[in-house]
């Protein structure tokens, strides 16, 4: 940034519409007409405080399908960026809009209910083209064995699939749950791992969790995190689940734009830049201990990041 972006820079948040859509912004990805809708602003003007806020660089958009979402930067211009953005998350967010951010995560959960229900028989076939348990399970499962967890710890899957995973775990830990929104996914799950009777099963999601103040020692997503509502909310939902030096493990798309994903697979995220997951994790009090990347067919490639729970 040059002298003479300066002023644009902090002229861009000198507007408070402008400061609360990157208050809003702070819990998640957002389309235009959803910003408008949080905030009772036209489109027209939403539309023009966005640019402003984009040519000034403190939000980024990316197209996700025929939606293009809104997010703020990841960078940190001048060096106060990310504290500004960190400012911002101290102070509630008004009550009406968390109210609309929710009813926005619930259409969006049950959207993605609905695609597991309707699509399970060719879910499969359609996932063959990006990646298989195959694919990235037994590099998962080395790293897991790496970080030399007790047996007695307490894990939890979210959105086990078939459960090959599941099964892996509960070989390896005496108390493992598995929870998912869709029941037709979780009867998949029992059936892969029936003989084991140290594994229980959710129908659900983490908030549920969350809400009976459920604690867990370890817990993973294997290539869930671009299917759920809102990603960065589902790591603040770890946050609470885990206990203090808990781990949580993701594995998922690194960033990608092939868009047919989110029709025939269900994505309601192309994947995920691994700077994208560290500062998530890292507001919500993660601080990050690995990764590996793992190149697969087709141009996708598959990230396993590792945070720990102070």
């Amino acid at each position: 940034m040059n002298i003479n972006d300066i002023s644009g820079f902090f002229k861009a948040i000198s507007d408070p519409t402008r400061l609360a859509i990157l208050q809003i912004l702070g819990s998640g990805a957002y389309g235009v007409l959803e910003l408008c809708d949080m905030l009772d602003v036209k489109q027209s003007g939403m539309s023009h405080h966005l640019k402003v806020l984009s040519t000034a660089g403190w939000v980024e958009k990316r197209r996700e399908g025929n939606t293009i979402f809104y997010r703020r930067a990841l960078g940190d211009a001048l060096s106060i960026q990310q504290q500004i953005f960190r400012e911002l998350d101290l102070h509630p967010i008004d009550e009406a809009v968390r109210i609309q951010q929710q009813q926005i995560r619930s259409e969006r959960l049950n959207s993605a209910r609905r695609f597991f229900v309707e699509h399970v028989d060719e879910f499969e076939l359609h996932q063959e083209r990006i990646v298989l348990f195959e694919h990235y399970g037994p590099e998962a499962l080395q790293l897991l064995d790496s970080l030399d967890r007790p047996k007695q710890q307490n894990v939890l899957e979210v959105g086990p699939g078939k459960g090959e995973f599941l099964r892996a775990l509960a070989e390896r830990f005496d108390d493992v749950t598995g929870i998912d929104i869709s029941p037709v996914m979780l009867d998949q799950a029992k059936a892969q791992v029936g003989e084991y009777n140290n594994v229980k099963f959710i129908e659900g999601s983490t908030e549920f969790l969350a809400e009976q103040n459920q604690q867990f020692d370890i817990i993973i997503y294997n290539m869930v995190l671009h299917h759920v509502p809102t990603p960065e909310g589902e790591i603040a939902q770890c946050a609470q689940l885990l206990r203090p030096g808990g781990l949580l493990i993701v594995t998922d798309l690194c960033h990608h734009d092939q868009e047919w994903a989110r029709e025939q697979c269900g994505d309601q995220w192309l994947g995920f830049e691994p700077e994208e997951l560290h500062q998530w994790a890292n507001k919500h009090g993660f601080a990050h201990n690995q990764s590996r990347f793992l190149a697969l067919r087709n141009g996708f490639q598959v990230q396993t990041q590792v945070y720990s729970n102070a």
